[in-house]
């Protein structure tokens, strides 16, 4: 079987364009319990959830920004509570895209588009996406279509299913109908049934109130998507490209399911999405000097509908341009008027970092850490910050608690490993650098890391036999893929 695999996309099946459609036949679900006992098992769900998400880092279509995966994992975290789980950590994560789409993957890792936030207008219509593919994954929908499609005997069933969506994750609408119609035989075999896609709404609207935002987001959302379909013939948003849709699918999800009332629980940051829209837009702006120029004429002219979020795009959009002393004077602006908000603390050290003020820096970040002692986007920065221009033994205490926290982050791994290196500590160094390839799809390096690690000795005991099964683990996915491993070492 083939492993190089691409998303398979369990998004809001909204629809295709015509060059796309496929003359459907909605498979039988029977109640089957859970399928993997016979046909998918979870060892196999989670090697192929691994390898797309590698497959993707190799692409550079992950955003590796802390600051917005935290956001989206906040909204995730808080819908999955109240869902059925099935004792695999939920990952949610930001996918570098203008277009509008979202997607989970096998082993609960679920996509949000860069383009999909910058679309929606408040947060509970970006919940909204994120509690339906929620209830795709807790119904086991990913599972039972590849279940039901190795029951059929379809040739290459993972391989077929996992290349629906790397549409969901493409950069342009025209990479994403290039793709769909190479996945067109798949799309015939796995399409979504009319009940699944009821099950996803009824659940996630379910969800959404349990977690304390408005399910009328979720139809509200849908309702756009299907004005922008009918009001252009050109520019149909990318998930109307990747899966068919019933008609009046917000009037249908409001008519069919009853909304339940809102839980009320701990207030949200609401700044917190408008912050995270605005970061987004600086980081996937294919031309920063345009934007800055945008955003200039946006808050002198005052029209910005929140102008602190305005501002923040700004002074980002400064200090991506290498414009630190214009950045600095913004984000002081911004710190004037929430001065507790972290992502103003953090983007203040970090500039006078970038002014060479390293003492400035670690005041501002062990203020910081006195507000929040356990957050990942400041353990992050600080870290880094650490590793390179600080302590680095400090650095390996700030960041090893998030290392069981945050398995699947590449750039922790990277940073770990850096502090470990100037640290001395040449086991650790190896280890991490070797999850830091795994994670990016590069086996071969991995096992190279692994195997120095062994052989440079000045590991313990105990790293030593952590060194070996990892090895043995890695060695045997390579020669699974049928890579020029060689023999194994002797350490």
């Amino acid at each position: 079987m083939s492993r190089r695999l691409v998303p398979f996309m369990l998004g809001l099946s909204l629809g295709l364009t015509p060059a796309l459609q496929l003359a459907a036949q909605p498979l039988n679900l029977p109640d089957i319990g859970d399928p993997s006992a016979a046909y998918f098992g979870s060892d196999e769900e989670q090697r192929m959830g691994l390898d797309i998400m590698r497959q993707l880092r190799q692409r550079g279509m992950i955003m590796e920004d802390a600051q917005l995966t935290a956001y989206l994992d906040s909204i995730g975290q808080s819908i999955v509570t109240y869902a059925d789980q099935n004792g695999v950590p939920f990952t949610f994560f930001p996918v570098r895209s203008t277009g509008i789409n979202a997607f989970a993957l096998p082993h609960n890792f679920i996509g949000i588009n860069a383009g999909l936030l910058l679309a929606t207008e408040r947060e509970d219509e970006l919940a909204g996406v994120i509690a339906h593919e929620i209830a795709h994954v807790s119904q086991k929908h990913i599972v039972r279509a590849v279940a039901d499609m190795r029951r059929m005997a379809v040739p290459l069933a993972a391989a077929m299913v996992a290349s629906v969506a790397l549409a969901a994750a493409s950069k342009q609408a025209g990479q994403a109908a290039m793709v769909g119609s190479m996945a067109a035989g798949a799309q015939h075999q796995i399409n979504f049934t009319r009940a699944n896609e009821q099950e996803a709404d009824r659940i996630g609207m379910r969800l959404l109130a349990k977690a304390g935002f408005d399910p009328r987001g979720m139809s509200d959302f849908f309702g756009k998507l299907e004005r922008l379909a009918g009001n252009s013939n050109d520019q149909v948003p990318e998930m109307l490209l990747t899966h068919p849709r019933p008609e009046s699918r917000a009037a249908d999800i409001q008519d069919r399911v009853e909304l339940p009332p809102v839980r009320r629980t701990t207030p949200r940051d609401r700044k917190a999405y408008d912050f995270a829209r605005a970061r987004a837009r600086v980081l996937i702006s294919e031309d920063i000097h345009s934007l800055i120029r945008e955003l200039e004429a946006r808050l002198a002219r005052g029209d910005s509908a929140d102008e602190s979020a305005t501002r923040y795009a700004y002074a980002l959009a400064l200090r991506q341009a290498g414009r630190y002393d214009e950045a600095r004077q913004q984000f002081g602006r911004l710190q004037k008027s929430d001065p507790d908000r972290l992502a103003f603390r953090v983007e203040a050290a970090e500039l006078a970092l970038a002014k060479g003020e390293p003492e400035q820096a670690w005041r501002q970040f062990e203020d910081a850490r006195q507000l929040y002692p356990d957050d990942f986007v400041l353990a992050m920065h600080y870290g880094r910050a650490l590793a390179t221009q600080g302590d680095p033994r400090r650095a390996l205490r700030v960041l090893q608690p998030h290392l069981s926290r945050h398995p699947n982050d590449p750039t922790l791994y990277a940073t770990y490993a850096q502090a470990a290196q100037r640290s001395g500590d040449m086991a650790a160094t190896h280890a991490t650098m070797a999850e830091y390839h795994y994670l990016n799809g590069e086996l071969l390096p991995a096992i190279e890391q692994l195997e120095l690690g062994l052989r440079r000795g000045g590991a313990s005991p105990n790293q030593q036999a952590q060194l070996r099964a990892r090895l043995k683990q890695i060695r045997a996915e390579a020669i699974a893929q049928k890579l020029p491993v060689g023999k194994p070492d002797s350490p």
